[in-house]
């Protein structure tokens, strides 16, 4: 047999062909991939095009937000009178206990025993602290006793109270004596948490 001769005619429609095979080769397999790019970026426009107009909504209602907030700052700092003292609970339920002991001298009753108790799981602006307290004194003593709790500064809610007659039986010539046992609350402001480091 003998040996095969290839033209020059053939060899160029051989190379041409081959290149035409690889020309579409290439483009079944990176046509798909461009499509899917083209999609992918269309998308990721539509989000930022989104997301732009969330931030500049947000920006145009900036100044109300603002202005809010600066409101409501100064609601807080309007509060901070009426507020039990104190950068923990302790030293606000000593507060407490001195608006109270404050309340008994003017109403002229005697204050007995004062339990403090604060609110040690409080996740707010404000954490409460009460305090249950009894005290002993005539009728105008106990009734003033309880309007000065009330009208502040602090600010201060009685929860609960109960008033009794310790000596029902006393003779007319003794003045009547009553006895108070109260719940009483107040607000602080919560001690900022500190970060951990």
């Amino acid at each position: 047999m003998t040996g095969l001769r290839i033209g020059s005619r053939d060899r160029r429609a051989l190379v041409t062909g081959a290149v035409a095979i690889a020309v579409m080769v290439t483009l079944v397999r990176a046509v798909p991939a461009v499509m899917d790019w083209n999609r992918d970026a269309r998308e990721a426009a539509l989000e930022e095009r989104s997301a732009l107009a969330k931030a500049e909504a947000m920006l145009a209602r900036s100044g109300a937000v603002r202005e809010s907030t600066i409101t409501r700052g100064r609601r807080v700092i309007g509060l901070a009178p009426l507020l039990l003292g104190g950068e923990t609970p302790n030293s606000a339920g000593a507060s407490l206990a001195g608006a109270l002991s404050g309340a008994a001298a003017r109403a002229g009753v005697h204050l007995g025993v004062v339990q403090l108790r604060g609110d040690t799981l409080a996740r707010d602006v404000f954490t409460r602290i009460g305090a249950h307290a009894d005290a002993t004194g005539d009728i105008r003593g106990v009734s003033a006793f309880l309007a000065l709790l009330e009208s502040g500064p602090p600010l201060l809610a009685v929860r609960s109270y109960s008033v009794t007659q310790p000596e029902p039986g006393a003779g007319d010539d003794r003045m009547e004596t009553l006895r108070v046992e109260i719940d009483v609350e107040g607000l602080m402001l919560s001690p900022r948490t500190q970060s951990k480091p």
